[in-house]
């Protein structure tokens, strides 16, 4: 996948912008306030259709503008077949196209191009909570499983109407029909957790060594389904039976509070080094190095998984990585044939036969390119 063509009309600081990069490395730096984190929220925000940054929409219109246009052209690796994809705001109003034709359903877009984000705040997956966690793993599922996105809504949508019915105290007939139809989707999306982060174990340790360390594995990560027995993989029937046995004993306290208290949205991942929980144990740097190979991961199993590289963000790459790691890093993004965009302060520091790429200088909203 490759972004062979952006442009922006009003989009935080930037009026007017149109943007060719390169269909490997493009290296933007230049002072801080300067806009090369929100050149990478566009491009973030033309795939997710929402900012990396939480960031509400209307935060996204540069200052006094009525509403803000994105539009991209993604290249597909291999057949070269282009994508048109469109994000308007204006007001309430969202308009979505796709080839330049308008969508009503969101899922056509959202899987036409995938990006893979990591900025300072992506090591708030140690520090934060499950669901900061939950966030950054099930994102990462959809990209290579979208039935897990349609999954996720409507577990959400399930979920919300056994509580409307748990707090008004419906017929507990009621309750155990949206209770069938929550646990036949909560199983579909611990089954897909599972096979990933099953997968992304081994992946984990062969980055490990690729980024020059030495001293033997120290990040992994595991998945626990709140209420279940644990294992890597479990068919997706004995699931569905350990979901039930454990609606079954939580009924009483279910019907004392007016909330479900099972199922996926209570579940973590939990993030270890050297077998200790990364969140008490790893330094700022290792909790930091430890995202990056986890994003590493996620871009390395979606090229296997869709036969495809993911466009690959990296926000503020200088003040996160050693210069030893950091040149591996890039060299390992090199080898995986990511298109790739890295914003610094810094002018770049590998020379032109290390990497096939441009450079970009951005101030006043305006990017140059400077190679």
């Amino acid at each position: 996948m490759r972004l062979i063509e952006l442009t922006l009309k009003n989009f935080r600081n930037y009026p007017r912008l149109e943007l060719r990069p390169h269909p490997g490395f493009n290296y933007i730096f230049g002072n801080n306030g300067s806009g090369k984190t929100n050149l990478l929220e566009a491009i973030y925000y033309l795939s997710h259709l929402r900012s990396f940054r939480r960031a509400s929409r209307e935060k996204m219109v540069l200052h006094g503008a009525g509403g803000m246009y994105a539009s991209g052209v993604f290249s597909e690796d291999g057949s070269g077949a282009e994508t048109r994809l469109e994000a308007a705001v204006s007001g309430r109003e969202r308009k979505y196209k796709k080839d330049r034709q308008e969508l009503q359903g969101l899922m056509p877009y959202l899987d036409s191009s995938h990006v893979i984000v990591f900025f300072p705040e992506t090591t708030q997956i140690v520090k934060e909570g499950p669901g900061a966690r939950r966030r950054f793993f099930d994102q990462a599922i959809a990209a290579v499983e979208p039935a897990h996105l349609e999954d996720s809504r409507a577990y959400a949508k399930l979920l919300s109407e056994r509580n409307h019915l748990l707090r008004n105290e419906s017929e507990s007939a009621m309750i155990q029909v949206w209770q069938e139809r929550l646990i036949e989707v909560a199983a579909r999306i611990i089954v897909r957790r599972k096979r990933y982060i099953n997968s992304l174990k081994n992946r984990l340790n062969h980055l490990e060594s690729l980024f020059g360390e030495t001293q033997g594995p120290r990040v992994s990560v595991a998945y626990e389904a709140n209420g279940l027995p644990g294992g890597d993989e479990e068919a997706e029937g004995d699931i569905r039976e350990g979901l039930q046995a454990t609606a079954q004993r939580l009924a009483r306290e279910e019907a004392r509070r007016k909330t479900t208290l099972w199922g996926p949205r209570f579940d973590d991942f939990h993030l270890f080094w050297e077998e200790r929980r990364a969140k008490d144990v790893a330094s700022q740097g290792e909790q930091r190095l430890t995202t990056i190979l986890l994003v590493s991961a996620n871009a390395e199993e979606y090229k296997e998984r869709r036969k495809e590289t993911p466009v690959i963000l990296l926000d503020d790459l200088g003040s996160e990585l050693d210069a030893d790691r950091k040149k591996r890093m890039l060299l390992f993004l090199g080898s995986l044939g990511a298109q790739t965009f890295i914003t610094s302060t810094e002018e770049p520091g590998l020379s032109a036969n290390e990497i096939d790429g441009r450079t970009f200088l951005v101030r006043d909203a305006m990017v140059e390119r400077i190679d």
